[in-house]
């Protein structure tokens, strides 16, 4: 399957790259490995893909005056897995992300789009129309469903996050900071996922 067409735009700063997105089907570009695929399989639409790949201060690790670490969103994986700090200080996050899919995707991926890459569902990734594309039923709850949840489903969608990192993050108390039309925020990197059945983007049976 062929790319659908879309418009594609290179803001250069975080604000302009904040006013493409509030466009109707937007769609960030970072490293671009999970959002080409999930276009070419027809997984959702995009009517602009907004590239940060001009927004250098999104890049690199750092320790603050206080100590903290700070890691950009469009630092690579491998970037992450190879950097002596991140080693010396805290070796289970160089652990993690050295094991994220295969080292070309390492390379080319970004940790922000890691933590913020589509669920891997089958069904979800597949040609069904699930409940989670707008359809009426979860195939997972009596499907092939040996990688998906237990809990938090709401009795709906089955869906897991497929991050080798935020597991990490959460142990280390990780925070990340989201910009958009209002401003910036922190958010906890655990409460930055949430279960499926709390997911207030979607209608699931049951759940006026």
């Amino acid at each position: 399957m062929v790319l659908p067409n879309f418009a594609y735009v290179r803001p250069k700063s975080l604000k302009e790259a904040v006013q493409h997105l509030e466009s109707k089907d937007a769609r960030i570009h970072a490293g671009g490995t999970d959002l080409l695929g999930c276009l070419r399989d027809g997984v959702f639409t995009a009517g602009k893909i907004v590239s940060l790949s001009q927004l250098n201060d999104l890049r690199g690790v750092r320790f603050t005056k206080e100590g903290r670490l700070r890691i950009g969103s469009l630092t690579t994986i491998t970037e992450v897995a190879n950097d002596k700090e991140i080693q010396k200080h805290y070796p289970g996050l160089a652990k993690a992300a050295s094991e994220v899919a295969s080292p070309q995707l390492r390379h080319q991926g970004t940790l922000g789009g890691n933590l913020c890459q589509k669920p891997r569902c089958w069904y979800y990734r597949g040609e069904f129309h699930c409940l989670r594309k707008g359809g009426d039923r979860c195939y997972a709850s009596q499907g092939e469903n040996q990688f998906h949840c237990i809990f938090g489903s709401g009795g709906a969608c089955y869906i897991v996050h497929p991050s080798d990192i935020a597991p990490v993050l959460v142990a280390f108390e990780a925070t990340a900071r989201v910009d958009g039309p209002k401003g910036a925020r922190w958010v906890a990197v655990e409460k930055f996922h949430v279960l499926p059945g709390e997911d207030p983007h979607f209608h699931f049976p049951g759940r006026d």
